[in-house]
């Protein structure tokens, strides 16, 4: 059985403990039960050089697959949960 698609991604590198942080927020504000959250390491990746230049300064940074929005650091859960209820909203 294949690994379902992710609803979500958070862009990350290992030590960061900033990204750290922010999986915690994550974690306190959605379901990740039912929402699926990939962590993508931006030095570890086949396309890394093109992360690291779009998301290096930037990181931890989550995007919503679907519509590609994105919520960059620092941002608070009520922040986090704002954004994340307004991609319904676009859709």
């Amino acid at each position: 059985m294949s690994e379902p698609s992710p609803d979500l991604l958070l862009f990350t590198t290992e030590g960061c403990h900033l990204c750290e942080v922010a999986t915690q927020l994550i974690a306190s504000v959605i379901d990740l039960e039912r929402i699926y959250v990939e962590l993508v390491d931006i030095a570890e990746e086949v396309d890394s050089d093109r992360l690291i230049e779009t998301y290096g300064e930037r990181i931890p940074v989550v995007q919503h697959t679907a519509s590609r929005k994105e919520i960059n650091w620092p941002f608070s859960a009520e922040e986090f949960q704002q954004w994340y209820l307004s991609l319904d909203e676009g859709s």
